[in-house]
């Protein structure tokens, strides 16, 4: 029949006992006579301790030291240990007569103060050892945990000794971890994520269980850990992971796991990536990471965030680690958050929230800190309220990724009006731009999103001659959809080494992703041209490559375009794969003469005597190189003082023929031959 105990009804009698008890430890360690009656009355006056301190804790009552042995799993010695410990930092009296010629208590002597004589059994040291629970988190370091022998001096970590004699429940000024409570209801999709996540647990009680939360920034994992924490009913525990590299990430990870299991809470470690970095080999960093999560989870459940799914290796047999994705949100939720966080801003257009939905992938966290950037911008520069620009301003400035030195980045400088292409060809290039535009409404709303295999990305190929406007036109869709646009040289990034191109292709459109930019692939037919019969291990892998190639611009959500001068060279499996073919012809006299009236600024001053007509029939130029004769002609009028006139045009063009190795006569410049100006080594 089991005793009843009266409960301590306060800590204080519970330490004058626990004292009393240390007491009879030394009568019978270093009293005259029988010592059995003594320890019969310690071990009786223990009884007592642990049983009215365990009716003090049914009646509400805390007890430093039975919490202690219940968190950290001290066996019976290991408590009756960690009690001497403290006893002599707690006790004048005890203190004292520990004060030996070793300066504390040593192992040896708490050993044969609880009767294990002078010469202790495995049994009694294995208590001691480093790796148990009692030298590893209750123990000063330094001391039984880096020292087998039994004069190691016993004393208890400061965070013990803390909890233990000041009831310090929370760490004060532990760099890399603090205690977060739950303020704010989670949105409802954490929410939801949050009760999955919390009946999991439920159901698997007696195991320790890691939840991996990855995503990008902002997407809301720690307010999900948060969320999690709240339904436990308990804070959470944050950790900086950035505190286990180094010399000192030992003692960090021991400190970690011994606050996990004193506030018995979730564990939520952040910046793991640099951690696991250190690590020789992937497997390591992902055994290392999953140890981690396997001991902050003994409290319960522990969380990783990371940018980044990873498969746990070599994980214990009762360890559940779960992955919980946290997506981009799609494009009706963004229309939704958008359309929440401009809701104060009445002067803001209304259609903003399809656009910023449709044009920009960020998470609810960006979402709130390109709002904040645009609202500062605003203020800059005197507006009422923010407008479009500035929203695309502080949109952009969420994305980061590294492009550099994979890609150029090129300047949207141009409008609608600069691009001179046949009707149909530029109809094409808007109807492309209204795809990225309206596509919030037709996979969202209108549910298209639901039937395609790939993302809602867009994929063109400009076809057409050198200084048709395929570049510009990139630079166009660029601007009219507030992107950046990154310009790509294939043939910088075909590579002779098997595997190697499309390492360089996966690396570039997995930075586009991150920056959400207009990938404009060049010289595509450095890697496309028709398929032929594979003869040898090279023309196969130049066809394994241009398949990546289409492949991951199906999977990329934004735009990517490639460009060719010659669209024979492409095989039609290829160019059914591509949403647009657009057309850049070579001008005709009328386009020529459209491109040589728009090539000039409205502040250039021109001549009123220029012959458009004769310059777009008489002289096969492309639009770039218009645009050369152009500039040069504005030099040269420039360098006369005078307007740039029909002189300037003829000698410029003269100039920019002859570099392509073209010999002129005076029948080129018909009766214009005069203001031409002539050659060194003869007439034009």
């Amino acid at each position: 029949m089991r005793e009843h105990w009266e409960p301590y009804d306060s800590d204080a009698r519970y330490w004058r006992e626990l004292s009393a008890w240390g007491a009879l430890l030394w009568e019978a360690c270093e009293g005259e006579g029988d010592p059995a009656p003594r320890r019969l009355a310690a071990r009786k006056c223990w009884e007592r301790l642990e049983g009215r301190s365990a009716a003090g804790v049914e009646a509400g009552t805390f007890f430093p030291l039975p919490y202690l042995a219940a968190a950290l799993d001290l066996s019976p010695l290991q408590t009756q240990l960690l009690a001497l410990v403290l006893l002599a930092e707690a006790d004048q009296g005890f203190a004292r007569r520990c004060a030996g010629p070793e300066g504390g208590l040593t192992a040896g002597l708490a050993l044969r103060l609880l009767g294990w004589g002078d010469l202790p059994g495995p049994g009694a040291r294995a208590a001691l050892a480093a790796g148990g629970p009692l030298a590893r988190y209750c123990l000063e370091e330094g001391g039984a945990s880096g020292h087998a022998g039994l004069s190691a001096l016993l004393r208890p970590a400061r965070r013990v000794a803390d909890f233990a004699l000041a009831a310090a429940w929370e760490e004060p000024g532990l760099p890399g971890l603090s205690l977060l409570w739950p303020e704010e209801p989670a949105p409802p999709r954490l929410a939801a994520l949050a009760d999955q996540m919390a009946a999991y647990l439920d159901r698997s009680p007696r195991e320790r269980t890691g939840f991996l939360l990855w995503g990008q920034p902002g997407a809301g994992r720690r307010t999900l850990a948060l969320a999690l924490a709240q339904r436990r009913e308990a804070p959470l525990l944050l950790a900086d992971g950035r505190f286990l590299s180094g010399e000192d990430g030992p003692a960090f990870r021991r400190e970690l796991v011994r606050e996990a299991l004193l506030q018995r809470c979730p564990v939520c470690l952040t910046g793991l990536e640099e951690a696991a970095l250190a690590a020789r080999t992937d497997r390591e960093a992902a055994e290392f990471l999953t140890m981690l999560l396997y001991d902050t989870a003994a409290a319960g459940c522990s969380l990783l965030l990371s940018l980044e799914d990873w498969p746990p290796a070599g994980s214990p047999g009762d360890f559940r680690a779960v992955p919980v994705p946290l997506p981009l949100p799609g494009l009706e939720e963004s229309r939704a958050l958008w359309a929440g966080l401009l809701a104060d801003h009445p002067l803001t257009a209304p259609q903003e929230p399809d656009r910023l939905a449709g044009t920009y992938r960020l998470t609810p966290g960006q979402m709130k800190h390109a709002l904040g950037s645009a609202e500062t911008l605003a203020r800059w520069r005197g507006l009422p309220d923010i407008d479009g620009d500035c929203l695309d301003q502080g949109c952009r400035a969420q994305l980061h990724h590294g492009l550099e030195g994979k890609a150029r980045k090129v300047a949207s400088l141009f409008t609608w009006d600069d691009l001179i292409l046949p009707e149909r060809s530029k109809r094409l290039l808007r109807g492309a731009c209204d795809q990225m535009r309206y596509r919030r409404q037709v996979y969202g709303t209108w549910g298209f999103g639901r039937k395609l295999p790939y993302g809602a990305g867009l994929s063109l190929l400009f076809s057409g001659p050198p200084g048709t406007g395929k570049t510009m036109a990139a630079q166009i869709a660029a601007g009219e959809l507030g992107l950046e646009l990154y310009k790509v040289d294939l043939s910088a990034v075909v590579s002779k080494y098997v595997g190697e191109t499309e390492k360089n292709l996966s690396d570039i459109f997995r930075e586009a992703a991150r920056g959400q930019v207009v990938l404009f692939f060049d010289e595509a037919d450095v890697l496309f041209s028709k398929r032929t019969e594979v003869k040898d291990a090279h023309d196969k892998y130049n066809n394994m490559e241009a398949a990546y190639l289409l492949q991951k611009m199906e999977e990329y959500s934004g735009v990517s375009v490639l460009a060719t001068n010659f669209l024979q060279n492409f095989d039609e499996a290829f160019k059914r794969r591509l949403k647009f073919i657009i057309e850049f012809p070579f001008p005709d006299a009328h386009y020529r003469r459209l491109l040589w009236r728009a090539v000039f600024p409205a502040q250039t001053p021109l001549e009123g005597d220029i012959d458009w007509d004769f310059l777009a029939a008489q002289f096969e130029l492309s639009g770039s190189g218009i645009k050369n004769v152009a500039v040069n002609a504005a030099f040269l009028a420039a360098g006369d003082g005078k307007p740039v006139g029909m002189g300037h045009l003829l000698t410029a063009l003269g100039r920019e023929l002859r570099k392509s190795g073209k010999v002129l006569s005076r029948e080129d410049f018909g009766q214009y031959y005069m203001l031409a100006e002539e050659d060194d080594n003869g007439p034009f």
